[in-house]
């Protein structure tokens, strides 16, 4: 069995690509995708043109992929490069002078592959070929779910989130290739690749970003902050919460546990965290705020969720559609807890699982019981 990491370059293979991306998207993740052929089954945009797509190719088989679009390059194409602009908000990073930008998109991974090394490996590619084409900062555009692997990778939020087309509620985020302490302190699969490719160097870029973005770091990247501080607020929000909560029963390890595999995402007023029918799969805890649920086919005043209490919870269990438009209310900070994480936990940390899933049954059987007494209360009065 033979596996690479290549980037296309034939028609024939860009053509399977497009055909994959498609599989991923729209049969699987049931995504309205710009770019999307249903006739030909097929994903592509002006950007393929440009730019390098990467893919993992396993027993002549494309199982995975991941594009590269450099900032010179996009500038050829006026309204993407505006669209990304007002998306990433990378106008000082081009006055700065330091370097080359590029934007990393198109991830995808067959779900035979989730949870194997070769999504490590797909990155460093394309992490040592930016670094040998001379980028500074590689920028992104992360569903929640995915923004604890990209965290883990290297990348930072630096400003607010955004809702991206079709694609949802996402999470602009950078990484500084060339921080070496950064990679270090989180643990980057790219900190060897760096040291290979760069050993020891003052980086004129790493020092640039600080100095401007150090203010918005401390707003928005709270994976950086003080775990100790972070793990403290968690564990007073437990003691807190009172009847049926995704904590009830848990002990103050377990709460601990339970938070250091969440990844802390800051929302804001009117963020739309969650819209109906989105694929995604990953459940949000509310630790700072509130948030307007309102359901499908359910009238009468949204349901107004506070701290402690819990959202996304269908969609973590049964990888469905979501059933509800959810939004910020007010300044806040949710905890987000993947599919893939809660998997993981099930095989490793059985006990504090077996607890998570009895509380998010007891929730979901108290809303349950609500929203029927509501839809009988309309009965009745219709």
């Amino acid at each position: 069995m033979s596996t690479n990491i290549e980037i296309v370059s034939s028609h024939i293979d860009h053509e399977e690509l497009t055909r994959f991306r498609y599989d991923i998207y729209v049969r699987g993740m049931k995504k309205n995708v710009a770019g999307a052929d249903h006739d030909l089954g097929r994903i592509s945009d002006e950007l393929d043109a440009i730019s390098k797509n990467f893919v993992i190719r396993k027993d002549n088989r494309i199982l995975g992929t991941l594009r590269l679009t450099y900032s010179d390059e996009l500038s050829s194409v006026p309204a993407k490069f505006a669209e990304f602009q007002e998306i990433f908000s990378f106008k000082p990073f081009l006055e700065s002078a330091c370097g080359r930008l590029c934007f990393t998109s198109r991830l995808m991974i067959s779900p035979e592959l989730r949870g194997s090394t070769l999504l490590w490996r797909l990155f460093s590619e394309a992490f040592r070929t930016a670094m040998s084409d001379g980028v500074l900062f590689d920028f992104c555009a992360a569903p929640p779910y995915m923004a604890q692997l990209y965290a883990q990778l290297g990348y930072r939020r630096y400003k607010s989130n955004i809702l991206y087309q079709s694609f949802g509620y996402d999470i602009p985020m950078v990484q500084v290739l060339r921080d070496a302490q950064h990679l270090e302190k989180c643990g980057s699969p790219f900190l060897k690749a760096l040291h290979q490719l760069m050993p020891d160097e003052n980086c004129q870029e790493v020092e640039w970003f600080l100095e401007n973005y150090t203010d918005a770091l401390q707003t928005y990247d709270l994976q950086s902050l003080d775990h100790s501080h972070a793990l403290e607020e968690t564990a007073r929000l437990a003691l807190e919460c009172t009847g049926e909560t995704i904590f009830a029963g848990l002990s103050r390890k377990e709460v601990e546990e339970l938070r250091l595999n969440t990844y802390p995402l800051k929302f804001e007023s009117g963020d739309h965290i969650i819209q109906k029918e989105d694929q995604r799969e990953e459940m949000f805890i509310v630790e700072q705020g509130s948030v307007s649920v309102r359901q499908e086919n359910i009238s009468g005043d949204p349901i107004i969720l506070g701290r402690g209490q819990i959202f996304g919870e269908v969609g973590l269990l049964t990888a469905t559609g979501r059933t509800a438009d959810v939004i910020a209310l007010e300044d806040g900070l949710i905890l987000v807890l993947t599919r893939q994480t809660a998997m993981r936990l099930i095989k490793t940390k059985p006990g504090l699982m077996a607890t998570v899933l009895l509380n998010i049954g007891r929730i979901l059987a108290s809303r349950l019981t609500g929203t029927y007494e509501i839809l009988k209360q309309e009965k009745t009065n219709g």
